[in-house]
């Protein structure tokens, strides 16, 4: 299998001197999956997988870890300019430098960082050059600052061209010229381009994870504290609207605040908290130890930990409306993702314990890879949305990628220093 990889590997770097980074994508990362052609299993080992008890897992070696990563990342990249197999609001999934795409590419440049194949840095300058570096439709939108982080990742990174960063430095810039602090109520009304109201700021939990870590980000790179600033101010503002101290947790936007769950319970979406948890750990990745605004992102931080830890289902996954719990049978692989990242963050970074909360990672990455297809194919993901709804076993999004991508990460820096030691 080593020798295998290597193969692959090696012909991949050859061929990134002779073809296009689209051609390679196609031709080369598909060939390197060894893997069935498959995409489907009956519906008594799909029913197996969602119905599956994790009583004891382990954390793999690290490159056991970014053997999974690599599989995954090559299923989804050559697929990326098509998604044939999104059904549902596919054309929304393939609006290239928003959110979903931008969730994606968050996962992406994490493989990039530890792998020594070529071509998840190359794909990553490729688009970002195609794209000339701009946000996504609507600038000022949380969800259109998401793909910015990918942009300040490669010029810290690789290469410090302020081309890389001049669009969102203006956008921010009119953002900060223009700002006014409307209610964060989510009521029906729209503007212009479609958007409730409070979307002009962070009314959403989503946007934890799309945008305050663009700003915090932007600061890192251009050593200008007025984005980190407003950020602060901005987060601070929507967690003190939508957390519920009663359950540590935020809801998705003011409308769920009385909404009920299917059995009851009051409606703590997954996917949405696992915006806020894996946003809160990208945030911190850019804010120093030593400033006195950290203590605020900790202490939220270890407070969904721990409640989050608490409502892991015994499959290793996360109910789709999280108090639910075991009532909801099937597994669901994007808030999983996000949750096993946050908490294997936490750990990496010395805030969690790792013997209290380890095997919570464990079983959450597991639970990930029992959904991924023999192909890489990652299953289990429910569909864009704002609250609980279908999910299946062929149910695939790009954004789960993303947050799978996200939780390797993490683990592999777990495991490779300890095996380091």
């Amino acid at each position: 299998m080593k020798n295998s990889k290597f193969s692959c590997n090696l012909v991949l770097r050859n061929k990134l001197k002779r073809t296009s980074l689209i051609a390679l994508a196609v031709m080369a990362l598909t060939s390197c999956n060894s893997t069935s052609s498959g995409l489907n299993l009956d519906t008594q080992s799909a029913a197996s997988i969602s119905s599956t008890t994790i009583e004891q897992a382990s954390l793999p070696p690290s490159q056991t870890v970014l053997s999974q990563m690599e599989k995954v990342a090559n299923w989804q990249l050559p697929r990326i300019e098509d998604l044939r197999y999104i059904k549902f609001k596919r054309g929304e999934s393939l609006e290239v430098k928003r959110w979903v795409q931008g969730a994606f590419y968050t996962g992406l440049i994490r493989v990039a960082q530890r792998s020594e194949n070529p071509v998840y840095t190359q794909w990553i300058s490729y688009k970002g050059k195609e794209w000339d570096w701009q946000l996504g439709k609507i600038p000022y939108f949380g969800d259109d600052q998401l793909i910015a982080q990918t942009y300040i990742w490669y010029y810290l990174n690789h290469d410090d061209n302020p081309a890389y960063l001049a669009p969102t430095i203006t956008a921010f810039e009119q953002i900060l010229a223009n700002y006014s602090p409307t209610s964060l109520e989510f009521t029906p009304e729209r503007d212009e381009n479609g958007l409730h109201k409070c979307q002009t700021r962070w009314c959403w939990a989503d946007a934890l994870f799309m945008a305050p870590a663009t700003w915090f980000g932007l600061t890192r790179a251009t050593g200008d504290p007025k984005y980190a600033d407003f950020a602060h101010q901005e987060v601070k503002a929507t967690v003190d609207y939508l957390f519920d101290p009663k359950y540590d947790l935020l809801y998705r936007d003011s409308r769920f605040i009385t909404e009920k769950g299917e059995f009851g319970e009051q409606l703590f979406w997954a996917r949405g908290s696992g915006w806020v948890f894996a946003g809160l750990a990208n945030i911190m990745e850019y804010i120093e130890q030593d400033d006195p605004r950290r203590t605020f992102y900790e202490s939220l931080f270890l407070k969904m930990a721990a409640k989050l830890k608490s409502l892991q289902k015994q499959d290793g996954t996360w109910a789709m409306s999280l108090l639910a719990g075991e009532k909801i049978p099937q597994p669901e692989t994007s808030g999983t993702a996000f949750f096993t990242y946050g908490l294997a963050w936490g750990i990496k970074n010395g805030l969690l314990n790792a013997k209290e909360y380890e095997p919570s990672v464990a079983k959450g990455w597991e639970a990930l890879n029992q959904a991924v297809h023999p192909d890489g194919k990652l299953g289990w993901v429910q569909g864009i949305g704002a609250a609980p709804g279908s999910v299946s076993y062929n149910d695939s999004q790009i954004y789960g990628v993303g947050g799978y991508l996200l939780a390797g990460s993490a683990i592999f820096d777990i495991m490779q220093q300890r095996e380091s030691q």
